[in-house]
C-alpha cells in the first residue's frame, strides 16, 4: 500500500501503541531498563517463531537467532542515541529505495501521521529519543496530500 491515496479511510490502519507488543516490550527495555527477557522481547519472538507457517519470524528461527537480533538491536540503539537520531535504510543501505524495510507510516484525513506496525523496533527507538524520523510512506488520504512537502526532509 506504499503511496496509495484514497477518499475512503480504512480505518482498520489504526492501532493502539499500548497494545503493541513489539512497542511495549521496545519501552520496557529501553526506557524502563528491564532485560529483553523481563519486557517479554524473547517469548514473544519464540512464540511467533511456533505458529509461523514457515516457522520463521524477522528471519528467527531459532532462541540463539533472536538473541542476535536483539543484539543487533543494541547496536541500532546506541547508535541512534550518539546520533541523535536514526540512520535512514538509504544509509544502511545505499541501494535502499524509499526507505522500504523501515518505518512505514500512513497519513490519515487531515494529514494525521498513524503508525503502520511496520519498523516498531526503529520506530520506538526515535520515539525514545523525541526525534524526526526517516520513514516510509503509505497509505495517504486524500485531504492529507497538502501536507506532504512540510513532512519530507532532504538529506
Amino acid at each position: 500500500m506504499s503511496g496509495r491515496v484514497v477518499k475512503q479511510w480504512p480505518t482498520d490502519l489504526e492501532q493502539s501503541f499500548d497494545r503493541h507488543p513489539k512497542l511495549s516490550y521496545c519501552w520496557a527495555h529501553w526506557r524502563d531498563g528491564q532485560s529483553w527477557e523481563e519486557a517479554g522481547a524473547i517469548e514473544f519472538m519464540m512464540s511467533r517463531i511456533r505458529v509461523s507457517p514457515t516457522g520463521i519470524t524477522d528471519q528467527c528461527r531459532t532462541r540463539e537467532d533472536v538473541i542476535r537480533r536483539f543484539e543487533t538491536l543494541e547496536t541500532i540503539w546506541k547508535d541512534a542515541r550518539s546520533r541523535g537520531v536514526i540512520a535512514s535504510q538509504g544509509e544502511l543501505y545505499p541501494e535502499n529505495f524509499r526507505e522500504v524495510g523501515g518505518i512505514l507510516m500512513h497519513l490519515a484525513p487531515g494529514g494525521e501521521p498513524v503508525f503502520s506496525g511496520a519498523g516498531c523496533h526503529r520506530f520506538a527507538i526515535a520515539m525514545l529519543l523525541g526525534s524526526p524520523f526517516p520513514a516510509q510512506l503509505g497509505c495517504v488520504h486524500v485531504s492529507a496530500l497538502p501536507m506532504l512537502q512540510g513532512l519530507r526532509r532532504r538529506g
